[in-house]
């Protein structure tokens, strides 16, 4: 077993129950390999392909909820509706709705975020998605980016986080 692999089940083990907070790319990948494989390799998506998205779904399914925020959400919601048009847009829009917006199984979890917990500097460097991102993991959340800036944040601010692209790495997809 590799040194990843180790360090993955570790963190699995330790943030398994309370969930994984997943960034606005590889939320993206998830959705799209989940709802519509399809459009994987297009636009904000044309550098992963489909063993990306089984990647990121078999890794997320070892975990009891996605978390999220209304940033991510955002983000999320806007780059989705790029990447397809017409009546895919519309389709996926319709499928998206009570994961984004209801609390039922299989939803996503927004965090909260007390705007006041973001680091002005952060902010000023990354932008308040990330920048609150960070103080989430801060506050003992594992998060899952391929966002290199983020990444190194939120493990030099003394969190839990795992690069995708290590892990892509690693399973040979890259």
């Amino acid at each position: 077993m590799s040194s990843l692999e180790q360090q993955l089940l570790k963190l699995v083990s330790k943030h398994g129950a309370r969930g994984i907070l997943i960034d606005t790319n590889v939320l993206l990948l998830y959705l799209f390999g989940n709802l519509l494989p399809s459009a994987i390799g297009q636009k904000r998506l044309s550098k992963y392909g489909v063993q990306d998205a089984d990647l990121v779904s078999q890794f997320v399914g070892r975990f009891g909820k996605i978390l999220t925020t209304q940033h991510v959400l955002a983000e999320t919601s806007n780059l989705a509706r790029q990447i397809v048009g017409g009546g895919l847009r519309h389709e996926l829009s319709l499928r998206l709705y009570p994961l984004f917006c209801l609390e039922k199984p299989g939803s996503l979890k927004s965090c909260d975020l007390d705007g006041s917990a973001i680091d002005a500097g952060l902010f000023a460097r990354l932008g308040l998605t990330d920048a609150g991102l960070t103080s989430l993991v801060q506050a003992d959340t594992l998060l899952l980016t391929d966002d290199l800036d983020l990444y190194v944040s939120a493990v030099s601010a003394g969190g839990d986080a795992i690069n995708f692209t290590h892990m892509r790495e690693a399973a040979g997809t890259v």
